[in-house]
Order: structure tokens, then sequence, then C-alpha cells
């Protein structure tokens, strides 16, 4: 029993390792299919069929309770749709002119960015001024 919980334990970090390897794939295949004159656009309608395909059948055969569509929604999923495609754009186009490692190498920056965002933000200013005041208090 002892065992696997182990495992369980050791899940995330395996995810995290996988996740890393295919982000490191798709870099080097991307460029690959760049370099033999597959374009950007093309690519980016692959992976988002591909994406479509994986997460369709959760949908149909998982979800038992729908939300109505609404319009405002739609225009939602329309801007969602709109920035992802967007980034992956500019994803290709950073791969197709320079080297997948560097692609991988900055996309474990995006977590720094976002806390450097909210930081200037204040969002996580003001959480780090709060816990600062609570552990100066706990101080006394």
């Amino acid at each position: 029993m002892e065992l696997a919980s182990r495992i369980w334990n050791l899940a995330p970090f395996a995810a995290m390792i996988a996740v890393e390897c295919t982000d490191v794939g798709v870099s080097t295949i991307s460029k690959a299919a760049l370099a033999q004159g597959m374009s950007k656009y093309v690519s980016v309608v692959y992976y988002n069929a591909l994406a479509t395909l994986i997460l369709l059948p959760y949908f149909i055969f998982h979800r038992k309770k729908r939300a109505p569509i609404t319009l405002s929604l739609l225009v939602i999923f329309f801007l969602l749709a709109l920035n992802g495609s967007t980034g992956q754009i500019l994803f290709l186009t950073a791969v197709k002119l320079s080297s997948p490692t560097l692609s991988s190498a900055m996309a474990n920056l995006i977590p720094i960015f976002t806390f450097l965002l909210a930081l200037i933000t204040s969002v996580v200013g003001s959480i780090i001024i709060a816990l600062g005041f609570t552990v100066s208090c706990g101080d006394k």
C-alpha cells in the first residue's frame, strides 16, 4: 500500500516531465515541418483540429447538463480562440526564425512573466504586503 501512495505522490512530477518532453517534441516537429514549407496558418488549423478531436469525446459522453449558449458566451469563445490562435502563430513564427531549444526555454519563462505582470498590476503586491504585515505582527 505504501508503494502505491509513493507512486501517486510522484504522478505530478511525471506529468510535468511528460508535458515538457511533449513541448520539446512539438517544437522540433514544428521546426521540421516549417522548414519543409508548411504554412504556419495550416499548422495552427491542424493543432486546433487535433485538440477538438481529443476533447470532443469528453464533451459528448461526460456532460449531462449543458449551459445555454448565449451571444455573449459565443463572443467570449471567439475572443479566447483568437487569442490562442494568435499565440500559436507567434510561437510558430518564433520556431521558424530560431531553434526549438530556444522556444522550449522561452516556454519555461511564462510563469515568471505571469508573476511579474501580476506584481505590476499589484494583485500579488497587495498579497505580499498583507503577508509581510502578518509576519511582522506574528514576530511581536
